[in-house]
């Protein structure tokens, strides 16, 4: 056990990290081992995760009105489904892409007709999504955040598998803080290099990143009046490109096109009227507010 007693917290935003010291919007924490689990490494280098792994989501519809599951499923085929039963509630999941890869934003729509499909005149009460950080090699990385930093220790990549993963992590990165040799922490070791295991994921994320940042070299022939209402999408207004989002009652909601992570273009989100950055994952709303990292910031709101 590492400690009897903790004081936590709570919204308390880390700026960032040097070293042994913590900056946050409330003061500096001094600690002689740092734990990152913030779902997606906010700190670059060292470490370099933003290369290591990209971000999914995946959506899920509540359902009333079916009979009660033994178990929970999980489909292992491209484009299928998970089943779950919880309280009175069946919950039906599917519909995964990368970040910033939705186009049709028919996700929700999807997972309604197979609700329908296999539970007829069910009833949907309630609808989210998700957003995991997909590795590689499929492993997660837990121990020792980077050799230069050998006080610092991460637990992200869980793939969709939070609840186990987050319990190894614990037990893996408590034996390593104090000084305990764990059976697992060699193959979950983030400094690991399992070359055909992920060499084709790697070249995909390397094509994802020069797409996003090479669009930015082209303007495209569209004009914000072109944009129907209730649509989102990338606009050129003079000699520069806007990420714009026209609501329905015609205001035009005008911010950068740049994610403000590492530059690249964001991509609308018709599902859940949000920019998505197809690169490393970062979500904005359509106003350049903040809703997931490894961006720390909001992206710039155009008057």
């Amino acid at each position: 056990m590492l400690s009897e007693k903790l004081t936590i917290y709570e919204k308390t935003k880390v700026l960032k990290v040097k070293k042994h010291v913590v900056y946050t919007n409330r003061g500096t924490i001094t600690a002689d081992h740092i734990i990152f689990t913030s779902h997606y490494p906010f700190i670059n280098i060292p470490g370099f995760y933003f290369a290591r792994q990209h971000q999914e989501r995946s959506y899920v519809l509540g359902i009333f009105g079916t009979k009660k599951l033994p178990g929970m499923y999980y489909s292992i085929d491209q484009g299928g489904f998970s089943f779950r039963w919880i309280g009175q509630m069946l919950l039906l999941g599917g519909g995964s892409h990368r970040t910033g890869k939705s186009r049709t934003g028919s996700e929700y729509e999807m997972l309604a007709k197979a609700a329908d499909k296999y539970y007829p005149g069910c009833e949907i009460r309630t609808r989210w999504s998700a957003q995991d950080c997909i590795p590689h090699d499929s492993l997660p990385f837990i121990g020792k955040y980077s050799n230069f930093r050998p006080y610092w220790y991460i637990a992200t990549g869980f793939k969709k598998w939070g609840m186990t993963s987050s319990m190894l992590s614990a037990m893996i990165i408590k034996d390593q803080i104090c000084g305990k040799k764990n059976p697992y922490e060699s193959l979950f070791r983030p400094q690991r290099w399992f070359f055909r295991a992920s060499i084709k994921a790697m070249l995909v994320d390397i094509g994802e990143s020069i797409k996003g940042l090479a669009k930015g070299s082209f303007h495209l022939p569209f004009k914000a009046e072109q944009l129907p209402a209730g649509h989102g999408g990338i606009v050129r207004i003079g000699f520069r490109r806007y990420a714009c989002y026209k609501d329905k009652s015609g205001t035009l909601h005008k911010i950068s096109a740049r994610c403000p992570h590492l530059g690249c273009e964001l991509e609308w989100n018709p599902a859940e009227n949000s920019w998505d950055c197809p690169c490393h994952g970062s979500r904005f709303d359509y106003d350049g507010n903040l809703i997931d990292n490894p961006a720390q910031t909001r992206t710039a709101f155009v008057k």
